[in-house]
């Protein structure tokens, strides 16, 4: 993916320990959820909980199936706004149904607290949030490092291109694009064996073994003895095929509906970037047919407002979407077109498309002593941002 600025960065690392990145919620209206802050709210009449989850080297899933299993309820009570790193220390809102505050509030769980619980008529859902404040600190960097900085936040404008970050596509094998592109070419038995099979950035060694395996025999019968018990969506895939061992549409059907459509999307996040890459280097990131300003909500920019002048809107690529000729170009190149998102063999996955903004900005900027602070609105990734800080090889 190409770089808004040329200027190169000052190396170093990020993630090193939880405490190193820290992700604080903005709420809707502006609410920061600030590390180690209690937040206190009214009760309204409603069967749902809502509350402040606090967590440090915990993904969000894993906390939430921990905090459901203490409280011996289904984790699919549970809902957030958003989904925060596990190498993190990150605060968010939850919200939970049928469970008294109080249970939430006795909890004592190693790395996990609750900053504030209240009552309230419906659920969570996800996208509820403005965005999020970060504190990063960036180990083993370059001398200088502030100069530097200066110079590129200035160069950049204090906004940055806004890729999808590779969390999107898979957090080991980083795959889940190229499954959902077999999924729309309609090659189903392609997409069953890359979601079981492909290994590469496999981390774990029986996983990884269990995966070649099949991949070598497709025997179902014995990857159901050799796949790990944690691989619970491989299993139930393999389960079914031992049974209908070329019925593939039903196979991807034993994954959920989120799980299928998280590969449409994946795609689409894809083939973003592809887009956006290309026109980063071009004299001026001007707006190509099809496309739109953006207004702004405190701040951040609102894919809901329409306006005369803002940030531009580019496609996420569905099959109600108005195409110009580069975004032609690229479906051509990876044998797309706009209609294979209507995905007639799983049309409970189909995707109209939407719009993204194709830079972000950098809100509350500053850097000092090896931190960067700032703040970025909901969907963009700060690892994404900062690759235009410490990357030296521009």
């Amino acid at each position: 993916m190409n770089y808004l600025s040329k200027i190169p960065g000052i190396g170093g690392k990020i993630k090193s320990l939880p405490e190193d990145f820290l992700v604080e919620e903005i709420a809707t209206d502006g609410t920061i959820f600030e590390l180690d802050h209690q937040v206190t709210l009214p009760d309204s009449q409603g069967k749902f909980i809502h509350f402040v989850l606090q967590k440090k080297n915990w993904s969000t899933s894993s906390a939430l199936s921990e905090i459901s299993g203490r409280l011996q309820v289904s984790q699919n009570r549970f809902n957030t706004a958003g989904i925060k790193d596990k190498m993190s220390i990150s605060i968010q809102l939850a919200s939970v149904s049928g469970v008294p505050k109080e249970n939430l509030g006795r909890l004592n769980i190693r790395d996990i607290s609750i900053n504030g619980t209240w009552s309230a008529p419906d659920r969570v859902h996800m996208g509820d949030l403005l965005g999020n404040r970060f504190t990063i600190i960036v180990r083993d960097s370059m001398e200088s490092s502030n100069e530097r900085v200066q110079e590129i936040i200035t160069n950049l404008d204090k906004k940055f291109p806004n890729y999808f970050g590779e969390q999107r596509f898979g957090s080991t094998r980083k795959n889940t694009h190229l499954i959902g592109q077999k999924i729309l070419e309609g090659k189903l038995e392609d997409a069953v064996f890359t979601f079981l099979c492909a290994g590469e950035g496999e981390t774990n060694l029986e996983s990884s073994a269990a995966r070649k395996e099949l991949s070598e025999t497709r025997n179902f019968s014995q990857a159901l003895k050799v796949y790990p018990k944690h691989l619970r969506l491989e299993r139930s895939m393999i389960a079914y095929l031992d049974r209908h061992p070329t019925n593939y549409l039903n196979a991807l059907r034993c994954l959920p509906r989120n799980i299928l459509l998280l590969f449409v999307h994946a795609l689409q996040s894809h083939l973003f970037n592809v887009l956006l890459s290309n026109r980063i280097g071009e004299a001026d990131l001007e707006l190509e047919q099809g496309e739109y300003f953006c207004g702004e909500t405190l701040g951040f920019p609102d894919i809901g407002k329409s306006e005369s002048e803002g940030w531009i809107c580019g496609k996420l690529i569905g099959y109600t979407s108005p195409i110009n000729d580069r975004e032609k170009e690229i479906l051509e190149k990876f044998g797309l077109s706009k209609e294979n998102f209507k995905i007639k063999e799983i049309p409970e996955i189909a995707s109209k498309g939407t719009y993204r903004p194709i830079l972000s900005p950098l809100r509350d900027f500053s850097f000092s002593n090896a931190t960067f602070r700032f703040s970025l609105t909901s969907g963009s990734y700060a690892t994404v941002a900062l690759r235009e800080f410490l990357d030296i090889e521009k």
